[in-house]
Parts: C-alpha cells; sequence; structure tokens
C-alpha cells in the first residue's frame, strides 16, 4: 500500500527541514553574498553566491535532536592574478574578519571557510574558482587546484529528480532520516544521493509505468535496483560515478561501513517491499512503522481513511487547467518527449545559465526565460505556459496565479522572480486539439 497521505505528512512533519529554517538559511546566504560583493578584496572578483550540495539538491534534512544542520554554498569567482590555489579560502577567512559579526563566527578548512550560526546550522563557503574556461575548488593544505563540477552534478541529479516526477529526492530525504535516526549506517550524503539516482531510467518506468507513481513506489523500485547491484559486491563498495567530474563517489566509504550498510540495506528493501505488496491499510502502516519508526502514519478505520483522502487541496481561483477551461482533453503519448527549461538571463554581478545546474533555486528580482528543448514531437502543435506560485509572501500578495497563456510562436516564456517559495512554469504541447506531452520547470525563490 503505497499510503502517500501518511508519506506526505512524515516528509513535512519529521523529515523536512522546517520551511522557517531554509527561508533564514537563504537570508544568511543573501547577506554572505552582499558582504563579499562589497568587500574590498573580493568585490571586484566575485559573480555570485549559489548553493550546492544538499542545499542545491533539495535534500538537506532536519538533523538529529539539537544538532546543527549545514549547507555549502560556491563563491563563483574569477581567478585573481598572483594568488596561489592556498590563497583563495586564506583570503576569504581574512575578508569574513573585517566584518566583526563575521569574525568570531569563521573557522577555516582545507577548501572553505565555515561561518557558524551557533545552535541553529552552519554554512561551508567555498571558492568556486575559473581559471581558462574550466571549473576548480581550491585545497589550502595542498596549494592544488582540484577539478570540479559541482554544477553539472546538480544539472544531472534534477534531471532524474523530473523523470521521477520529484519522488528522488523525496526518497533521498527518507534514506537519510533512516540512516541518521534509525538505522544508524554509514554513508556520505552525496554517495548515497548518486547511488540512486544512477538507478533511475527510461526502462524502469517503460517496464513497470507505476514504477515512480508515488514516495513509495519510488523508494521500492530504487531501492531494490540498489539492493541488486550491491549484492553483487560483498566487500568492497561498487564504483559509484560523478557525473561532472568521473571521479568516484564510494572511495570515501570504508570497507566496514559499506558491509554493513549493505547487510542492513537488504533488510529494510524487503520490508519496503512488504509494506507496498500488504493491502490491510492498519497492517501497512505497521509494516512502514517497523521500518521508519513510532512516528510514521496514523492507524485509521477505512471509514475515516475514506473521508480522508476525499478531502481535495483548495486552488486560487486565478488557476485554469486545459480541460476544464479550454475544452482541450488531455492524451500524454508516452513516445513524445520534450523538456521545458529555465535560464536565469544574465545580469551585472549574476551569472546567466540554466537553472537545473542551481538545482532550480535563484534569488528574487531575477528574470527568467523558459525554453522548449529535445522535444521529438513533430509539427505542427501548439504550446500553452502556465506559471503557479506558492508560499507565504504570494498568497499574501493575491498572487498565486495558476492562468494559462498561449505561446505566441516564440516558443518561449519570460517571467521575474518576485516572492519567496517553491513555484513552476508548465509548458504543454496541443497537437490535434490535445494535450499530448507536459513538461514542468520547477522555481525556488531564496
Amino acid at each position: 500500500m503505497s499510503q502517500s497521505g501518511d508519506f506526505r505528512v512524515f516528509l513535512k512533519e519529521k523529515v523536512n527541514l522546517n520551511q522557517s529554517r531554509l527561508n533564514l538559511l537563504s537570508q544568511r546566504v543573501t547577506a554572505i553574498e552582499n558582504f563579499l560583493s562589497n568587500d574590498e578584496v573580493f568585490g571586484e572578483y566575485v559573480v555570485e553566491v549559489i548553493p550546492q550540495g544538499s542545499f542545491a539538491h533539495g535534500t538537506i534534512i532536519k538533523p538529529v535532536g539539537n544538532k546543527e544542520f549545514d549547507a555549502d554554498v560556491l563563491v563563483l569567482m574569477d581567478g585573481v592574478e598572483g594568488w596561489e590555489p592556498s590563497d583563495y579560502v586564506q583570503k576569504l577567512y581574512e575578508a569574513f574578519g573585517r566584518r566583526a559579526s563575521y569574525r568570531s563566527m569563521r573557522s577555516r578548512k582545507k577548501r572553505c571557510v565555515t561561518i557558524d550560526y551557533a545552535g541553529d546550522f552552519h554554512v561551508d563557503v567555498v571558492p568556486f574558482v575559473t581559471l581558462y574556461g574550466a571549473p576548480y575548488v581550491t585545497n589550502r593544505n595542498t596549494n592544488q587546484f582540484e577539478p570540479a563540477a559541482p554544477d553539472e552534478f546538480t544539472e544531472w541529479l534534477e534531471g532524474k529528480n523530473r523523470m521521477t516526477n520529484g519522488n528522488l529526492v523525496k526518497v533521498v530525504r527518507l534514506l537519510k532520516y533512516l540512516r541518521d535516526h534509525k538505522a544508524r549506517f554509514a554513508i556520505p550524503s552525496v554517495t548515497l544521493t548518486a547511488a540512486l539516482a544512477h538507478h533511475v531510467s527510461e526502462t524502469a518506468r517503460i517496464s513497470d509505468p507505476d514504477a515512480y507513481r508515488n514516495v513509495a513506489n519510488t523508494l521500492r523500485t530504487l531501492s531494490a535496483a540498489l539492493a541488486t547491484q550491491l549484492a553483487g559486491y560483498p566487500h568492497d563498495a561498487p564504483c559509484i560515478i560523478d557525473p561532472g567530474t568521473g571521479r568516484n563517489l564510494a572511495d570515501r566509504w570504508q570497507s566496514h561501513n559499506y558491509q554493513t550498510f549493505r547487510t542492513r540495506f537488504a533488510s529494510y528493501v524487503e520490508k519496503i517491499d512488504e509494506a507496498c505488496d500488504e493491502s490491510d491499510y492498519s497492517k501497512a502502516v505497521k509494516i512502514w512503522r517497523d521500518l521508519f519508526g513510532s512516528n510514521f502514519g496514523a492507524i485509521v478505520e477505512p471509514a475515516s481513511l475514506t473521508a480522508a483522502a476525499s478531502i481535495r487541496p483548495l486552488v486560487p481561483a486565478s488557476e485554469r487547467f486545459l480541460d476544464r477551461d479550454f475544452a482541450i482533453p488531455e492524451a500524454l503519448n508516452p513516445a513524445y518527449r520534450f523538456k521545458n527549461v529555465g535560464y536565469v538571463v544574465p545580469r551585472k554581478g549574476f551569472r546567466g545559465g540554466p537553472l537545473p545546474r542551481r538545482g532550480d533555486r535563484v534569488g528574487k528580482r531575477q528574470s527568467l526565460k523558459f525554453k522548449i528543448e529535445k522535444s521529438n514531437i513533430p509539427e505542427p502543435y501548439d504550446v500553452y505556459w502556465k506559471v503557479r506560485n506558492y508560499g507565504e509572501e504570494a498568497e499574501r500578495a493575491g498572487s498565486l496565479r495558476g492562468e494559462i497563456q498561449k505561446d505566441s510562436g516564440a516558443r518561449n516564456w519570460i517571467e521575474t522572480t518576485s516572492y519567496v517559495g517553491y513555484h513552476y512554469v508548465e509548458a504543454m504541447i496541443v497537437k490535434d486539439g490535445s494535450c499530448v506531452a507536459k513538461s514542468r520547470q520547477d522555481v525556488i525563490v531564496i
């Protein structure tokens, strides 16, 4: 049984980092960016500060107990003539020392400066340097430039997440929660994320159309595939490739930690299969609770469950739908493919580029252009665009939107970010009177 409602509540209440803390993190990162952009040394070279790692991937979870959570950000900057690789972290550390409010919060690591907001979270600020067109991080200890491509990893992961209807990142969060709160197995977050994402495929979706239908099915599909892979490696972890650099992300996974994970994970996959196959709601909840703990789900009578399922989220009066408001039926054709990709329009002080490389995250007052790409749908067809906002700011402003506009023929759409929150722009292709394909680009304004 999928327990979609229970997973939604469990993720929101127990797993996901509170939105208020994410908002505070975004405010702190904006403050760091503003400070560095105006610093007497770094201001000349800093292009932008953007999320990376779990922050960019959307896989940060609540920390255990009173522990802090951490977030990584990249300081995009041009190479500085005369600076050694070790200078970048050192001079960044010195820059934070020029502001009294940061002076006591800073510490140096080999690739970053950590700013510690005591009692809540810390931010690792990583110089990300472009030299002769190639990106590098810098190592203070070895005095070397190290090739890096975190934005390519983020773009790859965003594509995999789209393929699972947004369920991949939820599965990563669930398994990180299992790791931290119950299972106590050791696996680096980036290794777990990549290991799961590598098993997302069109082949799986073709062989089982329900493979990524909801969180439970996606958890089952990816966990089973990963367990099958690990079964063939009893001693050391298989190679888990970073799609950006080609580096093996399992190289930091110690053998004894890997073997513990492999054994325990196989038993968890059995419970996931059992819970998904169980048709009795109360019995299924008990199995999920055995896996995730007593905070998962609430055992209810079938009548109560039916009543709860009948409740549908409210939509704003402005929201439109092709079938209801345009008399265009939905007849999605699985053979048709295209991708709606949002791009940040470059302006002074900020780089442009595709949203997927930024984990779909962008600041306020940024101009975005959405384009139809990689379409295999034969002309002629029409494109319709839908913009939907979420969050307190948009709601207070009466701008949840949801309207649908027919494309003028340019095959693109332009928007400006105004409200913090999780939003989307959806492109819908209409051919022979029916909607045959859709692609949604998430826009996370921080």
